[in-house]
């Protein structure tokens, strides 16, 4: 028995791994690398046979039961058992997570000899040499301090971490927001050979994050932060290109109906496009969508005047060379033609006959969905308006009664800080809009906190689509790595069963997708269970600090990978600022303390008793 022998093992089955602590012992030892407390709750213990190394974790301590009828009693450190959970093995100086076989029963426990917890901590070099002067290229980051072992700086593969999906969970309140943060703070640490090249794109749900970030640029002059805020009495307004929504956003924005408001939607978006464009290709359809329309306005039911009043309408909006309200028809104008004379639209015969020229029921409208046509909120809602007269004209009449909540919601929308947020743009394109977005930026800060939730989720959706878009457009695939971190990611990223009119969840497709095209996502979240299962399961690193709901925890045992029921059980008690940090990017779970921000994010609890208690 060597310094560091504490037991042996004496069981091995369906109660898991035992070992017997030696009766000698008392509640510490000395070894050449400091003092170990003797069955310390979280302590590693390494299990040596020929060829490998095990590595187990100390889970649970008990007193053993004695068999004898003695009434003596027994010493307090006398007897003991420990709970074994096996972690990995070392062979040929490599850690390995998970274990080949089983040890042999009676094998002596050890406690961990400072190589074996290097050789089982370590990830790998920590700088790589890159420059003729020395410079030093970052591989591993620093994140935290160990919890169990004090001295050793937890660190993180690079590469593993950022270059793959990856997720923070936690009760409100336990240290998501500041983890995130200090993380940040620390990659843009290095003055040398900067992450001037990194990208984060950071869906602000409450507004917390422009603190933390302010001093980066004193610390470090190559590296810039940009804030946006969704406020239309702000210099730093943040502003979408409402060209670039989709039937399924306005579903969402507009809470409209699946069977009767989603195609007409669907029908404005391709009225808009068709109608804003520059170019003349489009001038047959053009014509056949504007003389449908208008021949089905003329055979409503409606009064001559009203009639009148939305042919004008449609006309001066949308009219074209050969529809327009000074088209001449047989000696007259248009104009002249939908005159209410007495009552009557008198030339009403001549106008329908003008028209149906243009009719081509033959037409295959061409696909417009690849179509980039920038408009403005305005022109989207005469495209709707548009839309509802052209669905009646080819349907049923009674789809404007269908569509009235529909317009009222929309113009409600234009009146409010929705409209101010969806705007035209100076850009024509989205990689336009994209480039300057991010400019020479390493981190954007998207302040959404002032937005209602469907707005919200209406903004965070189209901006994650842009920015896939953008990428797989680019001629050399995930050159330009976008690191797109979204705080209360259970208002946006979840478990839908139904995916609407576009038929797919954008934050699954980037899950599924993203990371060959460098779209990588972080998710952090108070409420797991929530959150939609694909997106979860295509995580690959984990920092999981203090949950307590029986859902979330349920939740994490069953979608997280490299997690048993002794980290579980562990999560519920965690102080404020742990947090268990495990995935491909760390060699085996561990026990984290995450420094404070400095600067702090904005997310401190509110000081009661200072605001109750006032002179």
């Amino acid at each position: 028995m060597n310094s560091r022998t504490i037991g042996k093992i004496t069981s091995i089955g369906i109660r898991g791994i035992i070992a017997d602590v030696y009766d000698d012992l008392g509640n510490y030892i000395n070894t050449m690398d400091g003092i170990y407390f003797v069955g310390e709750m979280g302590a590693y213990v390494s299990i040596y046979e020929i060829g490998r190394t095990i590595i187990a974790e100390i889970i649970g301590v008990d007193e053993k039961t004695q068999l004898s009828n003695t009434n003596e009693m027994n010493k307090p450190n006398s007897k003991r058992q420990v709970y074994l959970n096996l972690i990995g093995e070392i062979i040929d100086n490599k850690f390995y997570f998970g274990v080949s076989k089983m040890p042999l029963i009676f094998s002596e426990i050890h406690f961990i000899s400072e190589r074996d917890l290097m050789t089982m901590l370590e990830v790998g070099m920590e700088e790589a040499v890159v420059g003729e002067n020395g410079e030093t290229r970052a591989i591993l980051l620093p994140i935290g301090k160990s919890v169990i072992f004090s001295d050793y700086d937890v660190k993180i593969n690079i590469d593993k971490f950022f270059g793959f999906h990856f997720a923070v969970f936690g009760n409100t309140g336990a240290g998501k927001s500041n983890t995130v943060a200090r993380i940040l703070q620390n990659i843009f640490a290095k003055d040398n050979y900067s992450a001037k090249g990194a990208k984060f794109v950071i869906i602000d749900s409450n507004g917390e994050y422009n603190k933390a970030f302010s001093r980066l640029n004193e610390i470090n002059p190559q590296i810039s932060h940009s804030l946006m805020i969704a406020d239309d009495n702000n210099d730093k307004k943040f502003e979408i290109p409402v060209w670039a929504l989709s039937a399924d956003d306005w579903a969402i924005l507009l809470h409209a109906s699946e069977k009767t408001q989603i195609p007409v939607l669907k029908r404005a978006i391709d009225i808009a496009k068709i109608f804003y464009s520059n170019g003349e290709n489009n001038n047959e359809l053009k014509n056949h969508i504007l003389a449908s329309t208008l021949l089905g306005i003329i055979n409503s039911s409606d009064t001559s005047p009203s009639k009148a009043d939305k042919l004008k309408a449609i006309i001066s909006h949308f009219g074209t060379n050969e529809i327009g309200m000074d088209t001449d028809i047989q000696g007259m104008t248009l104009r002249k033609g939908i005159e209410i004379s007495y009552g009557s639209m008198s030339n009403e015969e001549k106008v329908i006959k003008y028209l149906t020229a243009y009719l081509k029921a033959d037409i295959i409208q061409e696909t417009v969905m690849g179509m980039m046509v920038p408009y403005s909120l305005d022109e989207f809602c005469q495209a709707v308006e548009f839309a509802t007269l052209y669905e009646g004209s080819i349907s049923s009449q009674r789809i404007q009664e269908y569509t009235a909540t529909l317009l009222t919601r929309l113009q409600t929308i234009q009146e409010g800080i929705q409209g101010k947020i969806l705007s035209k743009t100076q850009y024509i394109s989205v990689d336009e809009y994209v480039d300057n977005m991010l400019g020479q930026n390493q981190i954007v800060d998207v302040d959404i906190s002032s937005l209602d939730d469907a707005s919200a989720e209406v903004v965070t959706k189209v901006l994650a689509k842009l920015l896939l878009d953008y990428l797989k457009r680019r001629a050399n695939k995930a050159d330009m790595p976008i690191n797109f971190l979204i705080e209360e990611a259970h208002r946006f990223v979840r478990n839908e069963m139904s995916y609407g009119a576009v038929g797919y969840n954008i934050f699954e497709r980037i899950a599924k997708e993203g990371r060959k095209y460098g779209m990588l996502l972080g998710i952090s979240s108070q409420r797991p269970s929530e959150l939609s299962k694909t997106v979860v399961s295509q995580c690959s690193n984990f920092i999981i600090h203090r949950v307590q709901n029986p859902d979330d925890l349920q939740y994490i045992s069953k979608m997280v990978p490299y997690i048993n029921q002794n980290m579980i059980d562990r999560l519920t008690y965690l102080q404020t600022g742990h947090a268990l940090v495990f995935g491909s990017a760390i060699n085996l779970p561990t026990l984290t303390k995450f420094a404070q921000a400095e600067p702090r994010t904005d997310s401190d609890n509110a000081q009661i008793s200072e605001k109750w208690y006032i002179k």
